[in-house]
């Protein structure tokens, strides 16, 4: 088959859509290298994640909106290339293309809590989502929880959607060598150990509440400070207030975006990893943090829980006090941080990318063949009416 990937979000600093798009597109072309790929983006590869060398369209001078890029543009090109299926995958896909295709939705996050995004995500993401869920030959999605909430608020066949789970980097692995884990924690000016968050910078993951337990336990004696990776989203300011508001500068350090390969440093650096997101289609920074045997507070909701299973400490993401009394009895009970690190390990490794990728390789053939099957009918009936 003639595979097309729309990998946008490869070019750049990537973020979990990046990563994802990455690492399946990579086990994918392992596992499966008689096929044939193409990827297709609005913006330029170049110094982006990219094994395909020129074997990729895409258009930087116009339409940089990749909404508007993906419905005025796109489609022309598909057109041309005539792949047997191309996978779009983050959430939005070109409506006026007859290419079959797949779709990854990786939660209902503008539909659940809608008050988290900008306008305009709400205005065309949010309008454009249950047409392209509608048009696509299959939807894969990350989790069980982000499943349910896409069959129930699209009003989508369960049938049409397939769970393919997120999984970790080989890269992600406990860092035994401590005078590694010091130098890299030193450049983002931390001392070991931290409590750590990893993630975008945005009201969606909880993150004053996050700080107002951590604040709470710096008053119980914490020696530790909290580390907070990752780059600013939207509405990011009263989350940087709050910590003004609390006096507790000095305690936490945001260090901006992180590279990739600094990132299991920082885990393994780590006492605990704190990720009491309001809502997930799944969690990355969760199974990262257990591949590198760093204990995790996770919430007691969506995705996170099934994510997690009896691997991570569970809070309720609204109970500042719950946070508060993870991250305290993690910190007091050095036998509970040891045990939590061994389960995340072992719930760590039932995460592969290649078992994400047999799956994919899976949908993409399901749909290949059920379109030419559709199309091989056609043929036949319109020779039929000739005749």
């Amino acid at each position: 088959m003639l595979i097309g990937i729309e990998a946008s979000a490869l070019a750049g600093r990537k973020s979990g859509v990046g990563y994802y798009t990455e690492n399946l597109l990579g086990s994918v072309m392992k596992l499966a290298p008689e096929h044939r790929y193409i990827l297709f983006s609005n913006r330029d590869m170049k110094g982006g994640w990219n094994p395909l060398g020129e074997e990729v369209l895409y258009d930087k001078h116009l339409f940089r909106v990749r909404a508007a890029w993906m419905q005025a543009k796109l489609p022309r090109a598909l057109g041309e290339v005539r792949p047997d299926v191309c996978h779009f995958t983050n959430y939005l896909a070109p409506l006026a293309s007859r290419c079959p295709y797949i779709v990854t939705i990786y939660d209902m996050t503008l539909f659940v809590t809608p008050r988290f995004h900008d306008f305009k995500k709400l205005a065309l993401d949010r309008t454009l989502i249950p047409h392209v869920a509608r048009r696509a030959d299959a939807i894969i999605t990350v989790s069980n929880s982000a499943r349910d909430d896409i069959v129930r608020l699209l009003g989508v066949p369960e049938r049409k959607v397939k769970v393919i789970t997120g999984a970790v980097s080989d890269a992600f692995r406990p860092v035994r060598d401590p005078a590694h884990v010091e130098a890299v924690c030193k450049r983002y000016g931390l001392t070991v150990p931290f409590v750590l968050y990893v993630g975008t910078i945005e009201p969606r993951k909880n993150l004053v509440r996050l700080i107002q337990a951590f604040a709470q336990i710096k008053k119980r004696g914490l020696p530790h400070k909290l580390a907070i990776v990752g780059q600013a989203g939207w509405h990011c300011a009263p989350i940087f207030a709050e910590v003004e508001r609390l006096g507790i500068q000095k305690d936490v350090l945001f260090t901006g975006y992180v590279p990739f390969e600094d990132l299991p440093a920082l885990y393994s650096g780590a006492e605990s990893m704190a990720f009491p997101s309001l809502y997930e289609g799944f969690g990355l920074p969760v199974i990262e943090a257990m591949a590198c045997g760093a204990p995790v507070v996770t919430s007691r909701s969506s995705s996170l829980m099934e994510v997690a299973g009896n691997a991570g400490l569970l809070v309720n993401p609204l109970s500042v006090s719950e946070i508060a009394d993870a991250l305290g009895k993690l910190h007091a009970e050095p036998d509970l941080r040891r045990e939590l690190s061994w389960r995340g390990l072992e719930r760590a490794s039932c995460f592969t990318w290649e078992q994400s990728a047999r799956a994919a390789l899976d949908v993409y053939e399901e749909v290949g063949r059920a379109r030419a099957h559709s199309w091989e009918g056609a043929r036949r009936s319109a020779t039929a009416q000739d005749v």
